[in-house]
């Protein structure tokens, strides 16, 4: 019986320390993955802001942005209230590759059929190239406006842009101009949103031709 008892106990023994090994070297695989997993988390939650910007997106009085882009040159855009503002985006007409530009110059335009606005540059300097992707799907200015959805790069002549808001002072100014197109719409239209909050779209393409040119020359720095 002695024998038998001790015999069991080695099993158990054995078995139990074989499982523990086996646990401990799956937690060892695994654990790297886990901790990159939290760290990508981590530091892709940190890169955004609350508007789903990067914390180094500028953002200027026309409604658009400017980021870095590739080496020495940014990335211009429009912003999410002028996003708003265009009822759809249909065609495009975007500045020449080498074309010297200045700060509040209107250089390209968004038309969204009989409709458009004209985009301004938010800094001076030299247009570097163009989003090809927009230029075959001009869609992309309304679906992805902070991503596939930018027009045009430029070589700054300095840093001035890096003074425009960004980060938390960004959201603060893009969501007070949200409610300053709320409240210029509801004036507009003479309704409210349901809630005492902001309008949904497509409330600016309501708008009559008269209104619309009152609501372009409000937002942006140049009439259609």
């Amino acid at each position: 019986m002695v024998s038998v008892l001790e015999a069991v106990g080695s099993f158990i023994v054995g078995t139990g320390a074989r499982l523990v090994v086996s646990l401990l070297a799956g937690l060892a695989l695994v654990a790297p993955a886990v901790l990159i997993a939290f760290a990508w988390r981590y530091f892709t939650g940190r890169s955004r802001t609350a508007n789903g910007t990067r914390p180094d997106t500028h953002f200027a009085p026309g409604h658009t942005w400017v980021a870095p882009h590739r080496r020495d040159t940014v990335a211009v855009g429009l912003d999410e209230v002028a996003e708003r503002i265009l009822p759809s985006a249909t065609a495009l007409e975007l500045p020449a590759r080498g074309m010297e530009v200045h700060k509040g110059d209107p250089i390209a335009v968004i038309r969204a059929g009989r409709r458009a606005i004209r985009v301004s540059s938010p800094v001076d300097g030299t247009v570097v190239g163009v989003n090809p992707s927009v230029r075959r799907n001009p869609s992309l200015v309304k679906e992805d406006p902070y991503g596939r959805g930018w027009l045009f790069a430029i070589a700054p002549r300095n840093d001035s842009w890096k003074e425009l808001p960004a980060g938390p002072a960004g959201d603060l100014w893009v969501s007070a101009e949200r409610r300053r197109l709320a409240r210029f719409v509801e004036d507009e239209l003479g309704l409210a949103a349901a809630d005492g909050g902001e309008l949904l779209a497509p409330a600016p393409a309501l708008l009559g031709e008269d209104a619309w040119r009152r609501l372009v020359a409000a937002f942006f720095l140049h009439a259609a």
